[in-house]
């Protein structure tokens, strides 16, 4: 499929085209993700586990960053070749890969001097505090190698590659999920093998979403990167709702880690851990819609087809919503199952606690879907201001008054419900700001 049809073809049959092989991509790194994290609690044990949870807030916000110039510069490169400006597409793509990679060689020398405090000073616990540091230095050593990939992939989408960009994933998550096999199953090495199976698997995706554009065959393709201090502000403004939701996120998680720790201790984390690895499996299913469909978005508002731009958010709000209720309706019904997938068979007391915060959380699946689906949009619209705001509601704001307030009336079971009624709240304003937001555009199709 190449660039031009996001304009010319039947909405719903761009639709499938780009996000059925995103979704199959992104299914497959949740699997390879939650297998992460099958075999750290299978074969190294629940405190291991416990310490990956804790240390995710670093990762997140270490891969933040690139992320955001990834998702803002793919919006002003698929803007631009919607404008049919090519040569300043391509010059966009070129910086920003080049301020990826530069990016990522600051994060690894950065991670040299300062991590092992940091995971201190995030970590209390000596026993959990060294496994952490232990994993997460093999990511920060590979990062000049890792961020790339992630903004391929999306320049992938944007030149119309969505199957390829499918294929590199699913490599690279079936690579990841031998390696954790032959690292920490058959030979029982430590819990950094789990993190060196992550980096081999993702630093060969790099080079595979690497090589289509070093030839002439994609729209986009490497050229002398000239870009403007106002362009650079440009693309990392309308990528900062992303950014600022992971920095939040990982905030929040910190926070979130500290009071599981408080109120429930090492088997409190390892049951939020559990729920964090599933409902990572539908957070990327969403995201895999919503990042596949933000190139078609995006060209069809440079080319002005404002009425097809909402088209895509009506079927966008239908997909997501059917795959958010089908999950809850799967995680309700078998809880135990899920649990019992992730903890040793004996470890009753996590299994016991992880079916009561999934069957907490799981609710929260009624909301998420619309929170993602508008700011994503707004994103697209190359509106990050009310992107931003959702994203502070859905991330930050609402779930601070949530953990507040809850764990005084349910003790630990609060901070499980924290997410239900903090998506409820953000729903609310999310469908405010969305309306407001698109008044304009409402006004533009009647006039048509």
């Amino acid at each position: 499929m190449i660039e031009t049809q996001f304009a010319t073809l039947p909405v719903r049959k761009v639709f499938f085209r780009l996000t059925i092989p995103s979704i199959l991509s992104m299914v497959f790194s949740s699997i390879y993700m939650i297998a992460d994290g099958i075999f750290v609690g299978r074969f190294i044990g629940a405190q291991a586990l416990a310490a990956v949870n804790l240390v995710m807030p670093i990762m997140i916000i270490v891969l933040a960053l690139p992320n955001m110039v990834a998702v803002g510069s793919s919006v002003k490169v698929s803007t631009a070749l919607g404008e049919g400006n090519i040569k300043k597409a391509r010059q966009l793509f070129s910086a920003s890969v080049w301020l990826i990679i530069g990016t990522g060689a600051v994060f690894a020398l950065l991670g040299a001097a300062f991590l092992r405090p940091l995971t201190e000073l995030v970590i209390k616990d000596p026993a959990l505090a060294a496994p952490a540091y232990d994993y997460t230095r093999i990511f920060v050593y590979g990062m000049p190698f890792l961020m790339p990939l992630f903004a391929m992939d999306n320049f992938l989408r944007v030149c119309g590659r969505a199957r390829y960009s499918m294929c590199v994933n699913v490599m690279v998550s079936l690579l990841n999920i031998v390696l954790d096999w032959l690292f920490l199953a058959r030979l029982g090495l430590g819990i950094e093998f789990s993190a060196i199976a992550t980096v081999i698997s993702m630093i060969i995706g790099s080079v595979f979403c690497f090589a289509p554009f070093l030839g002439r065959k994609l729209t986009l393709r490497f050229t002398k990167p000239q870009i403007s201090m106002q362009e650079i502000r440009g693309i990392l403004y309308n990528g900062s709702s992303e950014f600022f939701s992971g920095i939040a996120g990982s905030f929040i998680s910190a926070i979130i880690n500290g009071a599981l720790l408080a109120l429930g201790g090492a088997t409190a984390v390892a049951s939020y851990g559990i729920v964090m690895y599933i409902d990572t499996l539908l957070v990327n299913i969403l995201y895999g819609i919503l990042d596949a469909i933000q190139p078609a978005v995006s060209y069809n508002l440079g080319a002005g087809k404002i009425k097809r731009t909402f088209s895509f958010f009506k079927i966008s709000s239908i997909a997501t919503a059917a795959v958010s209720l089908v999950c809850m309706a799967l995680i309700l019904a078998f809880p135990d199952v899920l649990a019992g997938i992730f903890a040793k068979g004996d470890d009753r007391e996590v299994i016991s606690m992880t079916v009561a915060a999934l069957v907490l959380f799981s609710p929260s699946y009624l909301f998420t879907w619309y929170n993602m689906v508008t700011s994503a949009f707004l994103t697209a619209m190359d509106k990050p201001r009310e992107s931003m705001l959702i994203m502070a509601f859905r991330a930050i704001i609402f779930p601070l008054i949530c953990l507040m307030l809850l764990p005084l009336f349910m003790g630990v079971y609060g901070v499980f419900f924290t997410a239900t009624l903090s998506g409820a709240l953000a729903f609310t304003a999310a469908v405010i700001i969305w309306k407001r937001s698109v008044r304009h555009l409402n006004m533009a199709i009647s006039s048509l």
